[in-house]
């Protein structure tokens, strides 16, 4: 029997998350809780509720159709929730006429997924694009990401799979045969403050990126830049190592820090950590990307 997987969002037109021009499916849960998180609405492994201010009008609707009693305008027209009681029935949702409301986790078949990434198989065939699985970490709905890349694989689909590396090797090995590149993060280097900054230590992780590599899969190490966390010499210098260490690490992809994930974590009711964090201006990634050249870093390409 098909498993469905529970989707937070398709992006059709993506043009950073592998080769060419691919629809990217981001898939919720992640077994990281990583401070700087650019989708926090991906982390929880159930579906939640998204409310956006700015689209609100406090007309009540809302209010109205909820069965929990979620939902309040205030005497001075604020839009107060109460979260614990939302079951993310969804009536909220259609009773809104602004679009303020959403549901971040939709339940989806593997046909029902790749009946919209096939709708621009031109567009992948001209430029060496396809597919690219995401998340959250898809590796955690395990039984449903193998159907889907088995799937796409049997209709001639480029497949690219984002992962954390958190997952057992075994799993990793069952789905090589249907992922043509792992877009394979590489987060912290010291173990400790990886643990700090992520919840886990990164053993698990290396040790998954060397098995892939020594096995023959193709990577694209993806290196967020969080200021403050890991912009250091010694991150850089391990950086330029490791991508030199592996041949089949194809690319180095430096994804600097944004801090679009503030007004995410908003919509789901959640503080966001490096709430004083801002964007990283252009002169510092430069400086970054030639420090990386200097240490050897021959295959660096942005993300």
């Amino acid at each position: 029997m098909a498993t469905d997987l529970l989707v937070f969002d398709i992006q059709r037109f993506a043009l950073h998350d592998g080769p060419g021009i691919r629809t990217t499916v981001f898939l919720k849960g992640c077994p990281l809780d990583c401070l700087w998180c650019h989708n926090p609405e991906s982390k929880s492994p159930q579906p939640q509720l998204g409310y956006l201010e700015k689209k609100c009008v406090r007309c009540g609707r809302c209010q109205q159709a909820c069965p929990m009693g979620v939902h309040a305008i205030s005497e001075d027209g604020r839009h107060e929730m109460i979260r614990d009681r939302c079951t993310v029935c969804g009536r909220c949702v259609n009773a809104c006429l602004n679009g303020a409301l959403k549901v971040f986790g939709t339940g989806m078949s593997a046909d029902e997924i790749l009946e919209t990434v096939v709708r621009d198989r031109d567009f992948y065939d001209r430029s060496g694009g396809g597919l690219t699985v995401s998340g959250g970490e898809p590796m955690l709905q395990f039984e449903g990401l193998k159907e889907l890349l088995y799937q796409a694989k049997a209709l001639g689909l480029h497949v690219c799979l984002d992962t954390c590396g958190q997952a057992p090797a075994q799993k990793y090995l069952a789905i090589r045969p249907f992922v043509d590149v792992f877009l394979f993060d590489y987060k912290v280097t010291d173990p400790a403050l990886h643990k700090k900054m992520t919840s886990v230590d990164n053993r698990l992780i290396l040790s998954n990126l060397r098995m892939l590599a020594e096995t023959g899969s193709d990577l694209f190490l993806r290196c967020p830049i969080i200021p403050g966390i890991n912009d250091c010499e010694d991150h850089y210098r391990a950086i330029a190592r490791l991508s030199e260490q592996y041949d089949r690490i194809r690319q180095v992809n430096l994804m600097f820090y944004h801090d679009m994930a503030k007004g995410k974590s908003r919509q789901i009711g959640q503080e966001y950590a490096l709430a004083e964090l801002k964007t990283m201006e252009e002169t510092a990634r430069e400086k970054i990307r030639k420090t990386l050249h200097a240490l050897g870093c021959t295959k660096l390409r942005e993300g």
